[in-house]
């Protein structure tokens, strides 16, 4: 097994950074949308300026109070961790090639599959940063680009994913294999 990517495919440092984006980046959206709950569990996604019942604030007044206390410091480190991930996955792209394309890519596929990884590396980056910003900052001004990232990074991810997956439905070979033994 190889550190580095070459023609025998993805070497383990590019799956292990892939494999905990995917990671982190699952659990920053479980823990954010479990703050966003609007059942009475960390409501307000610690935003806001609260105090007067409503559920919003940064830990500090309205309902659900102790679920952000606890959840708000997890959901910044996890923001943080996936920022750190992105500048080592960016280094790492540009110190190590990337493999051959899998021959079964057409050209409109290969153009689906770099794109999407740009946007969805981009993301890694936007949302966190616009995250931070929310709950750092004294206002909202953010918080329309902050959920346009998000619709961008589930866009980009549902036709990363239908590209990855999609493939065996059509009789094509499954790219997934790649990611997870690093050849094809």
């Amino acid at each position: 097994m190889t550190a580095r990517n070459g023609t025998h495919g993805y070497g383990w440092v590019t799956r292990t950074l892939h494999w905990l984006t995917v990671g982190l980046v699952l659990a920053q959206f479980v823990v954010g949308y479990l703050m966003d709950d609007e059942g009475g569990h960390g409501r307000g996604r610690g935003r806001g300026r609260g105090g007067d019942g409503s559920g919003h604030g940064r830990g500090r007044g309205g309902g659900g109070e102790e679920d952000v206390i606890t959840l708000l410091p997890l959901h910044v480190t996890l923001g943080i961790a996936i920022v750190a991930i992105a500048i080592l996955r960016v280094f790492w792209r540009v110190s190590t090639p990337l493999p051959p394309w899998a021959e079964s890519l057409s050209l409109t596929e290969r153009r689906i599959a770099t794109l999407t990884e740009r946007v969805l590396l981009a993301m890694l980056f936007v949302v966190p940063a616009t995250g931070l910003v929310l709950v750092l900052g004294e206002d909202d001004d953010l918080l329309g680009v902050h959920v346009a990232a998000h619709v961008v990074f589930f866009t980009a991810l549902a036709a990363h994913l239908g590209l990855v997956l999609g493939r065996g439905l059509r009789g094509r070979p499954v790219l997934l294999g790649r990611m997870l033994r690093g050849r094809w």
